[in-house]
């Protein structure tokens, strides 16, 4: 299937807001930012997904950090109970208390960023999520995430996915390590898919750097470049 239009969905992908005092409401120090902002960011998104240049592919960039507002958890998230949901309030050993005053701007941010998403997508459109995840985590190379609902994308399009990735030497998992994928609620039918890219298979390890030169056949932009060209009409 082809679809009239690619929303690129980044929520994860920005490290801004760590130090405003408006925003952030976290004790940072040097290993809340090594060990969980390096860690958790998806770095170099706009290099891996933004390979192929078309009109009909758009960009919904979150400007701030997951650690500020996490643009697409649900609301009224389940990770809420373990203190997770849209405004982080626990994390690996760390908390933070967002004094009454600050959490309706906070909110209205997210909701800002489903408006923003809602904005870009259109009927017969498909939504990607764009994200990275930590190489211990899993095998995976490549995790391909989406609901088993009226967003899931059509048996085609997962076919496509899962044979240009391991085509190219990578290890596939569909919903594993991750599952699921973000539906901003239209009025319109569209469809919905999570790429999850292992870190591994384009950053240097231990190092915030791309990866130019590695085992597999073809570079993971360049696999999301030809994707993106086949997905779009």
């Amino acid at each position: 299937m082809q679809y009239t239009r690619i929303v690129l969905n980044e929520p994860h992908a920005s490290i801004e807001g760590l130090y405003n005092e408006r925003l952030s409401f976290w004790n940072i120090d040097e290993r809340f930012i090594n060990d969980i902002v390096l860690k958790w960011t998806d770095w170099h998104t706009d290099y891996l997904f933004h390979g192929y240049k078309n009109v009909n592919i758009r960009t919904v960039r979150f400007p701030y950090s997951r650690f500020i507002v996490d643009a697409e958890r649900l609301w009224n998230d389940p990770l809420e109970s373990v203190g997770q949901g849209i405004l982080y309030k626990q994390f690996d050993g760390y908390s933070r208390e967002i004094p009454k005053v600050y959490k309706e701007n906070l909110l209205n941010l997210w909701h800002w960023h489903q408006q923003c998403l809602i904005s870009q997508l259109c009927p017969d459109a498909l939504l990607l999520d764009c994200h990275s995840f930590p190489s211990e985590l899993s095998d995976v190379d490549i995790c391909i995430g989406f609901n088993e609902d009226w967003s899931k994308p059509n048996k085609e399009t997962i076919e496509l996915v899962v044979s240009l990735f391991e085509n190219a030497g990578y290890k596939v998992g569909i919903n594993e390590p991750y599952s699921n994928s973000e539906t901003p609620n239209c009025s319109f039918a569209y469809q919905s898919m999570m790429l999850e890219v292992n870190k591994r298979a384009y950053m240097e390890p231990c190092s915030l750097r791309i990866k130019h030169h590695n085992i597999y056949k073809v570079s993971v932009r360049d696999v999301i470049t030809t994707l993106l060209s086949e997905l779009i009409e």
